[in-house]
């Protein structure tokens, strides 16, 4: 059974850990939708749909890529755009794969560099945390 133990909330910030399993990515895009819907203003469909599809995405490569149980996935407003920051247990970098259109991936690390305007990743020995910005 996937949990979703959120974690201290402060204002216009999110945070969840979720079990590294299949039902993780549905349960990262939900978080995105409640946050948003608790963004002060409106958020253009674009801007709400690019979040969804850049968390999924990490979230997603954390269930298939990486070690450990866990994964944290945490959404800020930070003014001009939504940060987003998916940590993981695995300290090894995300590696970008040959695209297969036979249904075997290598969409999803392309897409997030393309919707975010700022990626970074953050390593530690005892893992990794990709952080992207989605602009509003």
């Amino acid at each position: 059974m996937t949990t979703v133990e959120p974690l201290p909330d402060s204002g216009s910030v999110s945070d969840a850990r979720l079990e590294r399993e299949p039902q993780a990515a549905e349960r990262a895009r939900r978080l995105v939708r409640t946050f948003v819907g608790g963004l002060p203003g409106h958020v253009p469909r674009d801007v709400v749909e690019a979040v969804t599809l850049v968390v999924s995405e990490l979230v997603t490569n954390a269930v298939r890529h990486a070690r450990g149980r866990w994964c944290s996935v945490s959404l800020q407003d930070m003014g001009y755009g939504v940060g987003i920051s998916v940590s993981d247990e695995d300290p090894s970098p995300p590696r970008p794969r040959r695209v297969d259109y036979t249904g075997q991936g290598g969409f999803g690390w392309p897409m997030v560099r393309r919707l975010s305007a700022e990626l970074t990743v953050n390593f530690r020995p005892d893992g990794k945390t990709v952080r992207a910005v989605v602009p509003f």
